[in-house]
């Protein structure tokens, strides 16, 4: 059932500012893992290795540049996560839905496909940090 269903009024144990800190986190993360990820390419010189360095370097720029991108598709999704919270239907399987009808949308408007899966893997990234960050909201068994 965890798949669907969150537990309902779960909006209630995160409020406004449990939500805005699970959205920052989704938002920046992937920032920070790339800056991780240049310094140890910096520090290994993958440059020196060819096409597989190359491709290496051009996926952690693209995730240290997706805040730049990705503030759209967040704010977009926020007032339907609280609702979908609220109501208790915050699983697996409607975050997934929302963060590909969010991605879709900024697709749309970006021209780029990438940010379909890019919305998809932000809104089910934002389900795991609030679960884990606020257990009481998602615990059906309460």
């Amino acid at each position: 059932m965890f798949l669907l269903y969150s537990r309902p009024e779960g909006y209630d144990f995160l409020r406004f500012r449990g939500l805005l800190t699970g959205l920052v986190i989704v938002w920046l993360l992937p920032a920070a893992v790339a800056l991780v990820a240049l310094a140890v390419q910096y520090l290994a010189n993958t440059t020196a290795m060819g096409e597989l360095g190359l491709m290496a370097w051009a996926a952690s720029v693209l995730l240290l540049l997706s805040p730049m991108l990705s503030w759209l598709g967040l704010v977009l999704a926020a007032p339907f996560v609280a609702m979908l919270l609220d109501r208790g239907w915050f699983g697996w399987i409607p975050a997934l839905a929302l963060g590909m009808a969010c991605g879709g949308v900024v697709a749309y408007l970006m021209g780029n496909a990438l940010a379909l899966s890019f919305g998809a893997a932000l809104l089910v990234s934002l389900r795991a940090i609030l679960a884990r960050l606020y257990p009481a909201a998602f615990d059906l068994a309460l």
